[in-house]
């Protein structure tokens, strides 16, 4: 392979073409006085859910894929020629690194090294050629740990380095035509991310090495939550695959698809496929994490399905592996495992650069595509009703509604409690679980096989959010759930209130089509956190405390390292009306119910400690609650109260409060006040 000669008449830029193209990459190290970083488990529990027709099948090894990427460049000859010489600056690049190598130092390394010319030579080559001179549309970015929940962030690994498509400066935007302002549009709405990437510490060369393993096998072992399989499972709509790109994929191998059913699934269904299998037995848990490379593979391609990315990149440092995600095939071709430091014909610098032109073609190849495939706006895969949305309530608080949807919570609960497993299916955006997530009472005697009748099938079909804690889901009772007998509770058949409470019988029917709220604490130190919070909805409870949800279950996965709340569903948040301004408009009613609220949180010996916006909710009949209370504390002082209410008085008068500090010392290292027990079943008043 022969690097790209430009023309004659360009002498100049064939010094700066050459050191690009000729670049190779520093050592990098970690001080000996420096531990090597801890891997932890890098599975998300919603890297289990994925749609069948979106996991990844098998990983086919391709060794000549990165002279296949760095010959995409020859059709870019002529473009590559009208180039000016400064578009190949080298950026500073340092000799090496003197820190620990860990997976966020080698980000902020990266970030260093690759915004200058692999940016702009992509940008001007595929988006705009015509006016190489101008903003490069792509750029490299380090997403927030706190936004990016089912990302990685750790030292071991990271997958917060980011490559977009972003907007140039305003008067960047004036210069260009017609045509490029009509392209950067369409990029911007139809390709967010363009790329999934796996940064690793230097240490994890052996688990770089190990991905070979994967290329020789015939089936990739995709992990999933249980054995459990899903009758219901259905097959999603596929995003196109760019028909011509800068390199060369091999056709298909594979069985054909009727011969390819039969040792797709993974794991194995039990013998009786309507029976729930529990994979770990009860209590069973590693306390030390052996990273695998099934693992990170996995994690790298639900973050490619995430992103609709292409290229699934992993890196550790000094070493590289280009992955190629074939959508139709649900395969990814990876290359060989790359020396950067060492490599030639192509070196590092023509590599990097061509990934990164091929990166943007591809972008560019797929754009039609997607806006020709009748695949519209992620929508969930559950049909159900869509939500009322708020509004402000003519008549303040119905009595008769208030006491009419308490008495639901209470036999939703009641209901649930006579399950002991609930299987939770998410099927939502790219979501849609072939294996559900099992969720047990704490302490409970487990079996290894439960019949179809001592479990509840849940739907969790809409993300409202993510939080210190975990994240946020608006679940639903599967409508053909098993039968059950009926339990006693108002509510018409749709399981909304009228205004008036009428004696009638809540049927397990009525039940299935009525929303709540699940938290999830996918760890064990937000496990805590949600813990504490339940025990606090336990203790308010007990003391007679209105104006907050109620607790329908408190559940635990199978080996008690994930933790579940399940709330009445509360309404919305009232940070969703804020204005412009931040203000919150509330009527005079709903203000004084919210110091009434807060008044009888306080008696109850709970300081809130996180008065805001967001964590106060509204239904539809204009109630007030508050919710949020993991943060909460039993060790308020006089003086806290008082700065609580007061905070809340200024969130009444339409001040912005959200970013007031927190009130109070936070006594999370102690479980609860004596005598108070994780809430399952809400104690009659």
């Amino acid at each position: 392979m022969t690097h790209p000669t430009p023309s004659s008449q360009n002498a100049l830029a064939l010094t700066h073409r050459e050191k690009l193209f000729s670049y190779q990459h520093p050592s990098l190290q970690r001080k000996p006085s420096v531990p090597a970083p801890k891997p932890t488990p890098p599975l998300h529990f919603l890297d289990r859910h994925l749609s069948k027709s979106l996991i990844l099948k098998r990983v086919k090894l391709l060794p000549s894929l990165r002279t296949e990427v760095f010959a995409g460049l020859d059709s870019f000859s002529k473009e590559l020629d009208a180039l000016d010489d400064t578009d190949f600056g080298i950026p500073f690049w340092a000799s090496t690194m003197t820190r620990g190598a860990n997976a966020d130092a080698i980000i902020g390394y990266r970030l260093k090294c690759v915004e200058s010319a692999p940016t702009q030579i992509a940008s001007s080559l595929v988006f705009h050629p015509s006016e190489p001179d101008l903003w490069p549309w792509l750029h490299w970015t380090k997403a927030p740990a706190k936004t990016m929940s089912s990302l990685i962030d750790q030292d071991y690994a990271s997958q917060n380095l980011l490559l977009q498509v972003i907007s140039p400066p305003p008067d960047q935007v004036e210069m260009l035509s017609r045509k490029h302002k009509d392209l950067l549009r369409r990029l911007r709405t139809r390709t967010a991310l363009l790329t999934s990437y796996m940064v690793f510490c230097t240490d994890a060369l052996p688990l770089m090495k190990d991905m070979d393993r994967l290329g020789s096998m015939d089936v990739f072992p995709w992990r999933f939550d249980s054995e459990y399989s899903a009758s219901g499972s259905r097959e999603k709509a596929l995003p196109p695959d760019a028909s011509e790109v800068p390199y060369t994929l091999p056709k298909s191998t594979g069985p054909r698809r009727s011969r390819r059913v039969r040792y797709q699934e993974v794991p194995k269904p039990a013998n009786n496929p309507q029976d729930i299998g529990v994979n770990e037995r009860p209590g069973q848990k590693d306390t030390r994490y052996q990273p695998v490379c099934d693992d990170y593979v996995q994690k790298a391609w639900v973050a490619a399905v995430r992103n609709d990315a292409t290229a699934v990149l992993f890196d550790c440092g000094n070493f590289l592996r280009i992955g190629i995600r074939h959508r139709e095939r649900q395969t990814l071709y990876l290359s060989s495992l790359i020396d950067i430091r060492t490599c030639k014909d192509p070196t590092y610098g023509g590599i990097w650069t061509a990934l990164h032109v091929a990166i943007a073609a591809d972008a560019v190849q797929r754009l039609p595509l997607l806006e020709n495939t009748v695949l519209g706006k992620r929508k969930s895969t559950f049909e159900l009703e869509p939500h009322r949305p708020i509004k402000a309530a003519k008549t303040h608080n119905p009595t008769s509604a208030q006491e009419e949807l308490s008495s639901i919570d209470k036999a939703m609960a009641a209901y649930m409690e006579k399950f002991p497993v609930l299987a939770v299916f998410f099927r939502f955006d790219y979501l849609d679980s072939p294996a559900p997530l099992l969720l047990f009472s704490p302490d409970s005697k487990r079996k290894m096989r439960y019949e179809p009748t001592e479990y509840l099938k849940v739907i969790a079909y809409k993300q409202l959010g993510s939080g210190s804690v975990g994240d946020v889901y608006r679940v639903v009772i599967e409508p053909d759930g098993p039968p059950t007998e009926k339990v006693k509770g108002p509510v018409n058949k749709a399981g909304r209130s009228k205004g008036k409470a009428k004696p009638a019988k809540a049927t397990s029917e009525s039940l299935t089509h009525r929303p709540f709220i699940l938290k999830v604490a996918p760890t064990d130190t937000r496990a805590r956190r949600l813990q504490h919070e339940a025990q606090v909805y336990r203790h308010l409870h007990d003391k007679g405390v209105s104006g907050i949800p109620s607790v329908l279950s408190y559940r635990e996965g199978v080996n008690a390292d994930l933790r579940v709340l399940m709330l009445s569903d509360a309404g919305r948040s009232l940070g969703y009306r804020m204005d412009s301004d931040k203000k919150v408009d509330l009527s005079a009613e709903a203000g004084v119910e919210l110091k009434s609220i807060l008044t009888a949180i306080h008696e109850a010996g709970v300081l809130h400690r996180d008065v805001r916006s967001w964590n106060i909710m509204e239904d539809d009949f204009g109630r007030v609650r508050f919710t949020d209370f993991d943060r909460s504390s039993f060790r308020g002082t006089s003086e806290d109260y008082q700065a609580e209410q007061e905070r809340l008085d200024r969130f009444i008068a339409g001040e912005f409060v959200d970013k007031d500090d927190i009130i109070g010392a936070d006594d999370l290292r102690r479980r609860t006040e004596p005598g108070y027990e994780v809430c399952i079943v809400p104690r009659d008043r």
